[in-house]
């Protein structure tokens, strides 16, 4: 199989405790140490695109094939802070990604062609990280690409009880910040909030949708809806939400 399927369905509000106490029997929290011990945390992404919004179009043009690129961080900055290079993958409903970890302090030197021999040593956990760092840096360079938009929201993590390649998470207080620099990946007073009355609930898993959670599809006439968080990220700014035109949106970078 190409990847893990990935189905989203957008939720009222109002409907986040149902769903909670409708999932429950079948699923625990996902509190990876990773995550600070809990299945609540912040995520924090700065998409790159190109001058002429290649990812972001493509989406809009529902391209079944397609890829974006960004920098993913969690929860607070520290001195010590963790984010990842990543390479999002799509086919159809099937995703995949390439992550490689790297210091947030050494970013910056990264993308720019830093030794990556120094700025990511190897680690057993991810044995491919030069492999697939080259492969973020060809297409940030081949596209010109630029940080375009940085997109926040607070996740909240489950596995399935019997299988956990099976994930739902439910996100929301989700806020964005066009044209965000490098150093903005934990930035907080510029966001501007969409989605406030919605949240996006995500089951992704490698195996067929399991009869439980069709049956809290059909209890709550859920609608899967194809739905990017970067491209609503960047029609929040502008007066035509959803049919942003490349001069309204390339007027207000300051590349």
């Amino acid at each position: 199989m190409p990847g893990r399927q990935e189905d989203k369905y957008l939720i009222p509000m109002y409907a986040m405790d149902d769903i909670r106490e409708a999932i429950a029997p079948y699923v625990i929290v996902d509190n990876h140490i990773a995550l600070q011990e809990s299945n609540i945390y912040e995520i924090r992404s700065i998409y790159f695109d190109s001058f002429d919004l290649k990812d972001y179009y493509e989406k809009h043009a529902g391209l079944q094939m397609r890829k974006k690129l960004r920098v993913r961080g969690y929860n607070q900055m520290s001195l010590e802070s963790e984010v990842f290079l990543e390479i999002k993958w799509k086919n159809n409903t099937f995703i995949s990604k390439d992550r490689t970890p790297v210091k947030y302090a050494d970013v910056a030197n990264l993308l720019a062609g830093g030794d990556m021999e120094k700025l990511l040593p190897y680690r057993k956990d991810f044995p491919n990280s030069h492999e697939k760092a080259s492969k973020f840096l060809f297409y940030l360079k081949r596209s010109s690409r630029v940080p375009v938009n940085l997109v926040t929201y607070t996740r909240e993590a489950y596995i399935g009880k019997f299988n956990h390649t099976d994930r739902i998470t439910f996100d929301s207080n989700i806020r964005s910040m066009m044209f965000p620099g490098l150093d903005d990946l934990f930035e907080e007073e510029r966001l501007l909030p969409f989605l406030e009355r919605d949240f996006v609930l995500e089951y992704k898993s490698e195996n067929p949708v399991p009869e439980w959670f069709r049956r809290i599809i059909r209890k709550y006439n859920l609608n899967k809806q194809a739905y990017s968080k970067y491209v609503r990220g960047v029609d929040i700014h502008y007066r035509h939400v959803g049919d942003c035109t490349k001069r309204e949106i390339i007027s207000m970078s300051h590349y």
